[in-house]
């Protein structure tokens, strides 16, 4: 067979049979196996259905994990609080998760160029549209003598 780019890591692999679009590494095979759940989950509500009570049933026989996982990870346990604060925000006015607030839209370069002095500070960039992690960012004033 003719190698073709992987889904995934868009490196050319020569697939086993036609209906191989994932590479054999294990970083593409768990990309290839949360998008089939993904879909499942979407399309199957029994399978749905399966996931949750055994989660729940995880949940019941690790009652300490998510308090344990927080004090640990205490980086990700602000990031998720920063995010849940903007999902508190779209609920108050209105919005649902899946919709962009006007408060949150697309950005244009040249959007903010009034007003630049009130800029500086330490800022978390979320992205509404793209899946990706939010990036933390400080924004700095360059010196007017600084031309």
């Amino acid at each position: 067979m003719k190698p073709i780019p992987c889904l995934n890591c868009q490196i050319f692999f020569t697939p086993r049979n036609c209906k191989q679009n994932y590479c054999s590494d294990p970083k593409c095979q768990r990309a290839r196996k949360a998008l089939w759940q993904k879909e499942k989950m979407a399309a199957d509500s029994e399978y749905r259905k399966g996931q949750r009570l055994s989660q729940e049933k995880w949940l019941q026989n690790n009652p300490d994990y998510y308090e344990n996982y927080r004090q640990n990870n205490p980086e990700k346990t602000q990031r998720n609080r920063c995010l849940q604060r903007i999902r508190n925000q779209r609920k108050r006015e209105g919005g649902s998760e899946s919709t962009t607030p006007s408060l949150f839209g697309i950005a244009k370069m040249d959007a903010r160029k009034s007003a630049i002095d009130k800029l500086p500070g330490e800022y978390v960039l979320v992205p509404v549209i793209a899946k990706m992690d939010p990036i933390k960012i400080l924004i700095i004033t360059k010196p007017s003598s600084y031309e």
